[in-house]
């Protein structure tokens, strides 16, 4: 063999290796700075949804994407986790500066039987005027619910306010390609920490 033949094919080998060194190393570091995130890297695409906003007005998550949406599914007589994580969010857009105009957060009831589009309306300002709320069918609920691994049940307790719902109690933070990027449990509630994110993301 000729040893511009054999020239050629260490460079070619050479070429390759180091495509693969290149590849290797792009990986380490794109995982290194997903690890770098507050919140738990889920990584999906959203799937769009159209449901009733707390104005009685038609609300699709695609009106949205331009923005970070920050995404929680709860009722309005939760006695505890959903007051918690909608202040929690509201402490989050205060942190937020001038940024605060492109993240909007989204409260999807898991109990549409008693959270009617005036229950909601009365419920989400005390909470933020920005933030919307989100009621439809049962039918509708339990869709975008499905779409999106959310569990809910209702819950008989012997009590003069009714039943209680069981369900998710984690904040999905979807960028403004659509994608589910980010996860928050009920543990991982830090404003501070999630205002970061959303930051280093717009």
């Amino acid at each position: 063999m000729k040893r511009r033949n054999v020239f050629k094919i260490l460079i070619g080998i050479l070429f390759l290796i180091l495509i693969g060194w290149g590849i290797i190393l792009y990986q380490i570091i794109d995982i290194k700075s997903k690890s770098d995130f507050y919140g738990s890297v889920y990584e999906r695409e959203a799937p769009n949804f159209t449901l009733t906003g707390h104005d009685g007005s038609k609300v699709s998550l695609s009106n949205f994407k331009d923005k970070v949406v920050l995404l929680f599914f709860g009722y309005t007589n939760c006695p505890d986790i959903c007051p918690i994580t909608l202040s929690v969010m509201n402490n989050v857009i205060d942190r937020l500066g001038d940024k605060a105009d492109n993240v909007q957060v989204l409260f999807v009831t898991v109990d549409p039987e008693r959270d009617t589009v005036e229950k909601l309306k009365s419920y989400m300002p005390y909470y933020n005027e920005s933030f919307i709320g989100l009621t439809g069918t049962p039918e509708e609920i339990d869709k975008v619910a499905v779409d999106y691994n959310i569990f809910y049940s209702k819950e008989e307790v012997d009590s003069s306010s009714g039943y209680l719902m069981g369900h998710n109690s984690s904040v999905l933070l979807i960028t403004p390609d659509g994608e589910i990027f980010l996860r928050y449990p009920q543990n991982s509630m830090d404003p501070v920490s999630i205002a970061g994110d959303i930051k280093r993301i717009l």
